[in-house]
């Protein structure tokens, strides 16, 4: 690689700091640490194929969307790079240095978990990236959405949060709603889903998803919005 381009990184890692990166990776190699301890202690293939699918369609996807938030509003130099060009692409740089690693892991996770036969009732070799990426692309775009909006990572994680627990607890209620059902994130893991319902919403969930990154980089058109701001 580069000097400078690895140089540039380095640069970058150090503005977004450790907690981002761990925070994304936390959720997914603390869930492959527990299918992989329930597998070895004799867990039920029941049992396995909820914990692999909770940890792929779940717990990756937010921990991944509450890292990425967390990055607007990190460096308090941001008037040094104040062009609507140069921020944009500082901002998805750091974004992308907590997302790409995340999604590796999970992606590896996928792996390990079919070779255990833990894996989402009725999901095949498209799984190892349909359950979990279409959910962390559709929540890590709202995360960012929210977070630029209303300057605030803290309010984007609330909010994010709030957004994920509902739809885990309203599972029903959503899944007998049209509109509702292409947004649930959980649709990977469901047994016994329609293949058109299912298709719908691996393809719905990615699409809102570019729709509200393109909205954050238009947003990002006035990163002046920034300086000075409580980003807390």
């Amino acid at each position: 690689m580069n000097r400078s381009i690895w140089a540039r990184l380095r640069l970058e890692l150090r503005v977004i700091g450790i907690a981002p990166p761990v925070t994304a990776l936390a959720a997914t190699l603390g869930g492959a640490i527990l299918v992989i301890v329930m597998h070895a202690t004799g867990a039920g293939a029941e049992q396995l194929n909820l914990a692999a699918g909770a940890v792929l369609a779940g717990f990756a996807p937010f921990g991944t969307a509450v890292a990425a938030s967390s990055i607007v509003g990190r460096d308090s130099g941001a008037e040094l790079v104040m062009t609507s060009t140069v921020y944009r692409r500082v901002l998805f740089l750091r974004v992308g240095l907590v997302v790409v690693p995340a999604a590796l892991v999970t992606l590896l996770d996928a792996v390990v978990f079919r070779a255990l036969n833990a894996w989402p009732v009725g999901q095949g070799t498209g799984g190892y990236v349909l359950v979990w990426a279409p959910p962390m692309l559709w929540l890590v775009a709202l995360a960012m959405l929210i977070a630029i909006g209303l300057r605030s990572p803290a309010a984007a994680s609330g909010l994010i949060g709030g957004l994920w627990l509902a739809q885990y607890l309203m599972t029903p209620a959503i899944r007998d709603n049209t509109v509702l059902r292409a947004q649930y994130m959980f649709m990977g893991v469901v047994a016994k889903v329609p293949a058109h319902e299912w298709t719908v919403n691996r393809i719905a969930l990615p699409a809102v998803g570019v729709v509200a990154v393109i909205a954050a980089g238009l947003l990002l058109g006035r990163p002046e919005r920034f300086v000075g701001s409580d980003t807390a």
